[in-house]
């Protein structure tokens, strides 16, 4: 059985997918840097970055809210978990 975070990261790329995105699922390893969010993503000379936790109250790992940051300055980003992935999926529906 998959983690809530897990089935949440799952459904994000599916829909990613379905909107034509070309879609990466990071998962942590030698060569990724530490703070990497979950989900990086493309469409036509837009990208964005997904950092996938399983509930509001969910703690950041080291580096992943300065990446994110980062990320959101660059293009877009966000943190996502149940509770907010409807309202983050409105906000993907007007800009892809």
């Amino acid at each position: 059985m998959m983690s809530k975070e897990g089935t949440l990261q799952s459904n994000i790329r599916k829909y990613l997918k379905s909107k034509g995105c070309y879609v990466l699922v990071i998962r942590p390893q030698p060569g990724i840097p530490d703070g990497m969010s979950d989900v990086l993503f493309m469409l036509e000379g837009f990208w964005g970055a997904i950092e996938v936790k399983d509930s509001p109250t969910a703690k950041w790992q080291p580096l992943q809210k300065e990446t994110l940051e980062k990320f959101a300055a660059w293009s877009w980003a966000k943190r996502v978990d149940p509770t907010n992935w409807g309202e983050v999926k409105q906000e993907l529906e007007r800009i892809l």
